[in-house]
């Protein structure tokens, strides 16, 4: 899988500085409903502290993630050039799992012709026949119209308007065994590509980008998996939409270093919060 190294220059030691500083801001953001709780030191010893700690700490990498793709072109221009960019790294004994995808290498549910669209299933693990079927129901299901074709695998029926989130995929029968970020890395409803050819894959900076952070610890796990438009003149970042994380994503097998991804500044900072 394709990695990011880090790159030094005249500017890193600043950069550092505001990434350390946002990150600081971003995690202060997210934990400080549980600094203001009576509860906190209830849950400190028990299963539910762990779950949130874990679940608020992927929250706010992937806010930080989020943030670097706004405010570093050249680490954004290597987000896009890797198309998937996925790490697996231990901090103080947790094991993190971060995949940050980027949409206009996805197919877009909206736009894509059947023959591409058929591809992707075929992608995602459907057999030949079901991907072609599915395909077919994708292009009824988004196309204008004002009746129910009565055609199975689809539940009441046909939509007849663009999909609007990509949960709305397990509306097909044959996907509901899909997790929906694994659907996430190969379909978009916010861009992407329209038709089958390699020429389409090489384009400019995508808009929108799925990040997804997974925590484990021991037996225990939690994650956020969110797409997020990147900043741009006209505003900041933003969070368009959240994808559930099951079942249980796999453990990382290749451990290295996040400091690709997370800077280590920022990994040193981790290193601290949880321990």
């Amino acid at each position: 899988m394709a990695r990011i190294e880090g790159q030094k220059g005249p500017n890193d030691g600043g950069f550092a500085l505001l990434a350390v500083l946002g990150f600081i801001l971003l995690f202060a953001m997210v934990l400080a409903p549980f600094a203001a709780s009576s509860r906190l030191k209830a849950l400190t010893v028990g299963h539910e502290y762990n779950q949130a700690r874990l679940g608020n700490t992927a929250q706010a990498i992937n806010d930080y993630i989020a943030w670097r793709i706004g405010a570093d072109p050249r680490w954004r221009g290597g987000v896009d050039g890797a198309r998937l960019l996925e790490s697996g790294c231990v901090i103080n004994g947790i094991s993190v799992r971060i995949a940050i995808v980027p949409h206009a290498r996805l197919i877009n549910l909206n736009t894509a012709e059947e023959p591409l669209l058929a591809a992707g299933f075929k992608g995602v693990g459907l057999a030949g026949i079901e991907a072609e079927d599915t395909a077919r129901r994708v292009m009824r299901f988004r196309s204008p119209g004002t009746g129910d074709s009565g055609e199975g695998g689809i539940d009441a029926g046909p939509k007849h308007a663009p999909f609007e989130d990509i949960s709305e995929l397990h509306d097909l029968m044959a996907l509901r065994g899909f997790a929906l970020t694994d659907l996430g890395r190969v379909f978009s409803v916010q861009e992407g590509r329209a038709v089958l050819t390699r020429s389409q894959e090489a384009g400019s900076a995508s808009m929108f980008y799925t990040i997804e952070t997974v925590l484990f610890h021991a037996d225990e796990w939690a994650g956020s998996a969110e797409i997020f438009s990147a900043a741009t003149r006209s505003g900041a970042s933003r969070k368009v939409a959240s994808i559930g994380v099951g079942p249980k994503p796999p453990v990382p097998k290749n451990m290295g270093s996040c400091a690709s991804v997370l800077n280590d500044d920022v990994s040193r900072l981790l290193n601290e919060v949880l321990a």
